[in-house]
C-alpha cells in the first residue's frame, strides 16, 4: 500500500490586454480544445469539514490520476491502478484505483 498526501491546486488565469495603439492583426487559426482536468476524491462519501476532515484527492488528466506522494518530501506522481491507503485527517480509508480515473473504496 502506498500513502498519499493531500494535493492542493490553485489555478490562476491571467488575461492579456488588447492592442493599445494601432490596428489589430488578422485572426489566427482555430485552436484545439484544452485538456480537461478533473478532481478525484480518494475516500468516497467523505465531506470536507474544516477543521476536522480533509479527504485526499488527485487530479484526473487524460485518463490517469496524479497526486502528491508524501515520501521523500512529497512530489507530484502518477497514481497507477492498484490498492492504496489514505491517512488523511478525519477520513482515512483503503481504496483501489482502476483504469480511466475510477476510484473505489475497499
Amino acid at each position: 500500500m502506498k500513502v498519499l498526501l493531500m494535493l492542493s491546486v490553485i489555478i490562476t488565469a491571467v488575461g492579456c490586454g488588447g492592442a493599445q495603439n494601432g490596428q489589430n492583426g488578422q485572426m489566427g487559426p482555430q485552436g484545439l480544445d484544452g485538456t480537461t482536468i478533473t478532481p478525484v476524491q480518494f475516500c468516497q462519501g467523505v465531506t470536507p469539514t474544516y477543521p476536522n476532515t480533509f479527504p485526499e484527492s488527485g487530479l484526473c488528466i487524460d485518463g490517469s490520476i496524479y497526486a502528491v506522494y508524501s515520501q521523500y518530501n512529497g512530489f507530484l506522481a502518477l497514481i497507477p491502478p492498484g490498492e492504496y491507503t489514505s491517512q488523511a485527517v478525519g477520513s482515512a480509508c483503503n481504496f483501489t484505483v482502476l483504469p480511466n480515473c475510477v476510484v473505489q473504496d475497499q
